[in-house]
C-alpha cells in the first residue's frame, strides 16, 4: 500500500506539485513514453492500487455485481462501494466516457480475462482435474 507522510504540505505547494505532475502527464507524446514514465515514478503497489481501481470502474460500467468484482480483484466490498458511489457522484466521468469506446472495452475485457483466468483449470473437457496433480 502506498504511504503518504504524516506532514501536511501547506495548500499552495500542494496545488503547484499536483499541476507539475498533471502537465508532466499531458506532455507525453507517444504510450513507450508514458508507459516509462508509469513506469519510473509508481512503485508496484501504487500500480496495483491504480489497476484495481480502474478494472473496478470498468466492471461496474459492466454492471457485474459488487460481490463478483470483490471476489475477481481481491479487494473489499467497501472499496467497491466507495467508487460505486463516486462513480454515482459524477467523479469518474472522463474514465468512464473511454472506457465506452468500443476499441477500449474490447481490449480490455481480453486482457483482463486473460489476467483472471490465469492458472485456472479449464472450466470443462478433458485435463480440467490435471492441476491436481501439481499438488
Amino acid at each position: 500500500m502506498a504511504r503518504v507522510s504524516k506532514e501536511k504540505l501547506k495548500k499552495n505547494v500542494l496545488d503547484q506539485i499536483n499541476f507539475g505532475l498533471i502537465d508532466t502527464i499531458t506532455r507525453l507524446e507517444s504510450n513507450n513514453s508514458t508507459k516509462n514514465f508509469v513506469n519510473d515514478l509508481l512503485g508496484d503497489s501504487e500500480k496495483i492500487v491504480l489497476a484495481k481501481r480502474l478494472a473496478i470502474i470498468f466492471m461496474l460500467q459492466e454492471n457485474i455485481s459488487w460481490y463478483k468484482i470483490s471476489k475477481a480483484l481481491k479487494v473489499s466490498p467497501a472499496t467497491v462501494k466507495r467508487i460505486a458511489i463516486d462513480i454515482d457522484l459524477e467523479k469518474y466521468k472522463d474514465i468512464i466516457e473511454i472506457i465506452k469506446q468500443k476499441k477500449n472495452r474490447v481490449t480490455f475485457w481480453e486482457g483482463l480475462d486473460k489476467v483472471l483466468k490465469c492458472g485456472m483449470p479449464p472450466i470443462v473437457g478433458k485435463g480440467r482435474w490435471n492441476f491436481l496433480n501439481k499438488y
